[in-house]
């Protein structure tokens, strides 16, 4: 198999930075984690980009799904756990388009453009 199709990515939630992880703090090997694929994926096109950043999201929220974001005052804590996990799943591939597209999202298009 190429090295493009064994590209896995591990996401980890950041359940001891947020405090939901309980007293003791957790080694990274304890915190809930699960694997996005993306050898699929060319991550020098837009819909390659977004599409991975789409996986990496949905992963953040599986691992982050521990915390109940039904019960008022965790909704804040399940954010910060997505969020967190999200970024820290970016920055582990290293990719600067999909660092770019992270960071600004679909706006960056839009600013970069002259049209109406």
């Amino acid at each position: 198999m190429s090295k493009r199709l064994t590209q896995l990515l591990t996401v980890a939630a950041a359940l001891a930075l947020t405090g939901v992880a309980g007293a003791t703090t957790r080694s990274e090997g304890d915190v809930p984690s699960t694997i996005v694929k993306y050898g699929d994926l060319a991550l020098n096109t837009k819909a390659g980009v977004a599409k991975l950043h789409a996986r990496i999201h949905a992963a953040a929220e599986l691992v982050c799904g521990s915390i109940d974001s039904r019960v008022l005052g965790l909704r804040e804590q399940f954010d910060v756990c997505v969020s967190d996990a999200i970024t820290q799943s970016v920055t582990a591939v290293g990719n600067a388009n999909l660092s770019e597209y992270h960071r600004y999202g679909k706006k960056a298009a839009l600013l970069a453009s002259n049209r109406n």
